[in-house]
Order: C-alpha cells, then structure tokens, then sequence
C-alpha cells in the first residue's frame, strides 16, 4: 500500500511540475514576441503579460490549495483513526486561536492622516483593513518570539543533561 501510494504522489508531483513548466514556457513565448523600451506604457506591458500572469496568479491558487490539502486532509484523517492524539491536536490549535486572539485586541486599526503619509493616495487605509493587518504582524511577532524562545531553551536544556 505505501508502495502504490508513493508511485501516485511522484506522479501528481511530476504533474504539477509539468505544468508549471509549460506556464513558464508559456511566458517565455509570450515575452520574445514582445519588444519595447523599458519607459514602454504600463498598459502596453500590461497587454503583453496579462493573460500570462493572470495564469501564474491562478496556478499560484492552485498550488496553495494543494499545499493546504495536503497539510489538512491528513491530519484529519489522523483524528479520526487516532482519538486520544486528537486531544493534543485540538489544544494546540485553542493555543494558536488564543494567540491570535491576544494578537487582534492589541492591534490597532486607527487610519492613517495624510501628514503620516503624505502622498499616499490607496484604499488600504481603512479600519478593518489595518485591525488585519495589525493581528497579522502581531501573531507573526509572537511566533518570532516562541521560535527564539523554542531554540534557546533547547540549547540550554542540553547543557545540563
């Protein structure tokens, strides 16, 4: 059974890389047709690499969903052949949520002036938009901040054994 499986895995992985070869290609192709000066109008450039980058934006989406697949569908497949590991799993995901959590009520979604920006002319610059970006940040400071923590710990734990 592993054996069958791991056949079926290498060849959707061969797959996917053929795949991302011919966009490639396609892009290529698409890019020697093309010749303008580089102070060309961003909509002649526009015109010319459209379609292509609309596909690596597409097979891009593709790919994240695979990764996500392929990190959840197992995992979920472990909880339910295996229950008492399901105990430490759903903890560590409360931690993950409590973390965020913690991360969202410090962040900040106040807009920016334009005398701190000056310029700066976007539609980003909105409450629920910087309240997300702020959780974001946040979370990824703690978990800079848990790794450090992780690594030290480690390094120390050896010397005393």
């Amino acid at each position: 059974m592993q054996n069958n499986s791991q056949k079926i895995v290498s060849v959707f992985l061969y797959f996917i890389l053929a795949v991302s070869v011919v966009i490639l290609g396609f892009f290529y192709y698409k890019a020697s047709g093309v010749a303008y000066e580089n102070d060309a109008p961003f909509q002649e450039k526009l015109d010319a690499y459209g379609s292509v980058i609309d596909a690596f934006i597409i097979w891009a989406y593709v790919l994240i969903g695979l990764a996500a697949a392929a990190a959840v569908i197992p995992a979920v497949i472990t909880l339910a052949t295996q229950p008492k590991n399901a105990v430490k799993s759903i903890i560590s995901i409360v931690a993950v949520a409590a973390l965020v959590l913690v991360a969202w009520l410090m962040s900040d979604g106040t807009p920016f002036t334009t005398a701190q920006l000056p310029g700066y002319e976007g539609e980003g610059n909105v409450p629920e938009t910087l309240k997300i970006a702020d959780t974001m940040l946040f979370t990824m400071y703690f978990l800079l901040a848990g790794a450090i923590v992780s690594i030290i710990y480690a390094e120390v734990a050896k010397v005393f054994k």
